[in-house]
């Protein structure tokens, strides 16, 4: 109600700041910062206030983000007369733009101009992309070295004799088994493959000639000490600073638009093949100094949680004991699914994926068990992390069997799996998936859907989704989107398990004595660490 009621005063006094008190007859005017453009957005359908939005202004090479001021309350151009273009974007809503916002001043202060918008709901699978953001270069995939980890075939490696206790360990905790879990709540009832393509995931773009200064300061305002990799900087200060570089464009952590998101960011040199990556990147900062979060476009990183740098040509590791922008220590493009790879026609690397807690079995879990990570991960989860000894372990490496099963045990038949979901499963059974995350499900990841650049032509797509040659494509979305949202339609429902056991969710079984017929994946042998 304090902010709503400042906006008030503030357009109040813009309106009444320049007064005929001087008594040289000159205007008085008030010392109050202005902002002029005011916007209240809201959803359409339900009248509500639309939170978290991303509101861009821009005129010539100006660009500015809207800070939002209360509950749908937005404001920008402080002290800024100019002819602007503004765009209004929100998760699950379809974005729009509105020209020719005239903002003009008089002796004192900018007079402010105010816009109602009204946000409809998305066409379901899309997702409003600005196709600035789209990258404008090439990754050379398979990345790493030949013998790195991701790059070792997992299609003959042993199953390890506890495989089907690690699979139940994680089959009951996407059932909703929390006993185990640190911290113990949010359960998850989810017990499917999931690829994550927007929200919390890995934005790439390209970095600039230069450097700036970034302190390490996550999103509640915590500082975090540099890496070993800053060592010869002689960087020793909790909170560095330590020296990134400068992006080319504009950029866009991983949303979602709040403080809890994990704000991750690539930026990547072609030249020197070096990628920079941060969790908790902050490219805006409020009035007050704070991080608005993740999912806000910017020209700079200001802070960031953590930072990491790796060159692309190297191992995909991080020497032991050591984290990253990953709790676990291997870098963000690691077992990543990206553009590059559909344009090759296959994916010849192994595949990351995240699950509700990582083992750590150490009475101290900040003094992490050497039993609890193994290569390409260089440490685990200190602060989401299961106690299960039959959890996996961070670096473990599952496999997808040559016959799976659907909730019910029946048999699958992937003949009628598009071309694109095809070549994935044949990822995950010729290298398999590493442990590499915590999230809140099983979940492995694919390039940002705001950066990812797919270049094949139109027929090339519809051949990738199983669609006739010819077929127009769905509007308003990019390639790489209509690639995906057809991948995750054909395999979100491949389960971890099949029952007996599938009548979970709240206030059902006990998932903690949860059982399954038939397994889909299997633990298999650790990667082989490469030779000095």
């Amino acid at each position: 109600m304090r902010i709503m009621w400042g906006i008030s005063l503030i357009v109040g006094i813009a309106v009444l700041g320049c007064t005929p008190s001087d008594p040289t007859g000159g205007i008085a005017c008030t010392e109050i910062f202005v902002y002029g453009v005011n916007v209240t957005v809201t959803d359409a359908d339900s009248g509500d206030p639309v939170l978290g939005a991303t509101l861009t202004l821009t005129e010539d090479e100006f660009t500015e983000t809207l800070i939002e001021m209360s509950d749908g309350a937005y404001a920008g151009a402080g002290e800024r007369a100019g002819t602007y273009t503004l765009t209004v974007a929100a998760s699950g809503f379809a974005s729009q733009t509105i020209d020719n916002i005239v903002v003009t001043e008089d002796e004192c202060h900018v007079i402010p101009v105010s816009r109602d918008v009204a946000l409809t709901e998305a066409d379901a699978g899309t997702v409003d992309v600005d196709e600035t953001l789209l990258r404008d270069f090439t990754l050379p995939v398979p990345l790493f070295e030949p013998d790195s980890a991701w790059n070792q075939r997992a299609d003959e490696a042993a199953v390890l004799p506890d495989s089907e206790a690690q699979i139940l360990s994680l089959y009951r905790t996407l059932v909703g088994d929390i006993t185990t879990l640190v911290p113990s709540e949010g359960p998850v009832y989810w017990p499917f493959i999931v690829v994550i393509y927007d929200e919390f995931t890995y934005p790439i773009a390209r970095a600039g000639e230069g450097t700036t200064d970034v302190l390490l300061r996550d999103y509640e305002g915590g500082l975090s000490w540099p890496g070993s990799e800053f060592a010869d900087l002689e960087l020793i200060e909790i909170g560095g600073p330590v020296p990134v570089p400068v992006p080319a464009g504009t950029i866009r952590p991983a949303s979602p638009q709040q403080a809890y998101s994990d704000g991750h960011l690539v930026l990547y040199n072609p030249e020197t093949m070096i990628a920079y990556d941060f969790w908790q990147a902050t490219t805006v900062l409020d009035e007050q100094g704070n991080s608005l979060g993740g999912g806000q476009t910017g020209t700079v990183v200001l802070e960031a949680g953590a930072v990491d740098f790796f060159d692309v040509t190297g191992s995909g590791a991080n020497p032991d004991g050591e984290s990253s922008a990953r709790a676990v220590g291997p870098p963000l493009l690691a077992g990543m699914l990206l553009p590059e790879d559909v344009e090759a026609g296959s994916i010849d690397h192994a595949l990351g994926f995240a699950i509700p807690g990582p083992r750590n079995l150490s009475s101290d879990p900040t003094e992490v068990l050497a039993a609890d990570y193994f290569y390409p991960a260089s440490t685990t989860e200190t602060d989401f992390y299961s106690t299960n000894p039959n959890a996996l372990a961070a670096g473990q490496r599952i496999r997808l069997k040559q016959t799976i099963v659907d909730e019910e045990d029946q048999v699958i038949d992937e003949s009628g799996f598009a071309p694109i979901s095809q070549m994935y499963l044949a990822a995950l059974r010729n290298y398999g998936a590493y442990l590499i995350d915590a999230a809140g499900g099983l979940a492995l990841t694919a390039e940002d859907i705001h950066t990812a650049n797919l270049d094949l032509t139109d027929d090339e797509v519809n051949e990738l989704i199983g669609a006739p040659a010819g077929t127009p494509l769905p509007a308003g979305q990019t390639k790489w989107q209509i690639v995906i949202t057809k991948l995750v339609e054909d395999i979100e429902l491949i389960p971890v398990a099949s029952g007996p056991w599938d009548d979970y969710g709240p206030g059902l079984n006990d998932p903690a004595t949860a059982t399954f017929q038939t397994s889909n994946f299997e633990v298999v042998e650790p990667a082989e660490v490469p030779a000095p």
